[in-house]
């Protein structure tokens, strides 16, 4: 894996990925899709977290409205005839192309581990998968980039082979789940900002990005000021999630994602990273493509937010919620929140 000469990032990502300086992270050469760097062990933990509040497992529909994005992705970055072609004879290049990407955005050490591939329907295709970003995720990515590729509909089954190493394998057969008809994808608003973060001259990376650890034989990527593991990844991607498991699992949904996210957040959050004031948590939320903070106050009354170019708000809603939380140093809080069409995301937090 190639690295900046000035930083030491893999190219890959200051090739593929701009910081603008309204706060938003975009795909170089797809300015309308959207990324986020953000800390992947939030991922399955707030997962968990949500089957330990609702007491269901929600793993098959994060696979399968993974599956269901990831799938489209592919099918409208690569047209059909370029898919038939790597079918018959890119199958191998391509599974290496997507594990070098993945490494450089913290999926973890993805690699081929056996196919049978003579369009049958005994067809199958295993992956062996260590340190993954999220188990869930990675399972929906690898399920959707291989029907978009072979064309048939698959489904997906991963086993742990070693402490957190998995076989993933996709085989030809119906899924055991269908969600209902996918909404439109979210199309992100982008007010102009002026908020300038230390590059790489190089590369164009942030310098708190730069700072982070890249681990190329594990895949995965750390942030030595916090020891938590990183990963970029789309926000549709969650959003999708959270919106196919209010539609499955009903409306307490949406307060179930902000309560895990809250728990998480008390858990793991140190007061020391909230001191550098409204500058410094302005700059930790563009360095992580979260948005442009407008505002923020912490007074007798609780926390108020503002925030433009917002994305996840849930999550957001969840995150300051137990940051208001780790301040004050006593948990039990109330929290609302409203975003606009335009992506202004407003968060309030109050003493219960």
């Amino acid at each position: 894996m190639r690295r900046c000469a000035g930083c030491g990032v893999p190219t890959l990502v200051g090739k593929e990925l701009t910081w603008r300086e309204n706060g938003v992270i975009v795909q170089t050469r797809d300015p309308d899709h959207r990324m986020i760097f953000y800390e992947s062990e939030n991922l399955d933990q707030l997962f968990r977290g949500i089957e330990e509040i609702i007491g269901v497992p929600i793993g098959h529909i994060v696979i399968e409205s993974k599956r269901r994005e990831t799938k489209e992705y592919v099918e409208n970055l690569m047209p059909a005839p370029v898919r038939k072609v790597a079918r018959y004879v890119g199958l191998k290049p391509m599974i290496r192309r997507l594990s070098v990407n993945g490494m450089a955005y913290g999926f973890g050490h993805v690699r081929l581990a056996q196919k049978r591939v003579h369009f049958r329907d005994d067809d199958y295709v295993t992956m062996l998968v260590s340190n993954p970003h999220s188990l869930y995720f990675l399972c929906g990515e690898i399920l959707g980039a291989w029907e978009a590729i072979d064309g048939r509909e698959c489904w997906v089954r991963y086993e742990e082979v070693a402490p957190n190493s998995y076989e993933v394998t996709t085989s030809v057969g119906s899924h055991p789940l269908e969600l209902a008809e996918r909404l439109q994808p979210p199309r992100y608003a982008y007010r102009p900002g002026k908020l300038e973060l230390d590059k790489c001259r190089a590369c164009g990376v942030p310098a708190a990005v730069a700072s982070c650890r890249w681990d190329e034989a594990l895949g995965t990527i750390t942030d030595p000021s916090t020891g938590r593991r990183m990963a970029i990844f789309g926000p549709s991607g969650l959003e999708a999630v959270f919106e196919d498991l209010e539609s499955e699992l009903g409306e307490t949904i949406p307060e179930t994602i902000i309560e895990a996210q809250r728990r998480y957040t008390v858990r793991t959050l140190r007061r020391e990273e909230l001191e550098g004031g409204t500058e410094g948590i302005g700059k930790m939320l563009a360095v992580r493509g979260l948005g442009l903070l407008e505002d923020i106050r912490l007074g007798r009354e609780g926390l108020d937010l503002a925030l433009h170019n917002a994305c996840v708000p849930l999550l957001l809603a969840g995150l300051f919620q137990g940051a208001y939380e780790v301040v004050v140093g006593k948990e039990g809080s109330r929290v609302t929140w409203e975003m606009s069409r335009d992506g202004y995301l407003e968060v309030h937090v109050s003493p219960a």
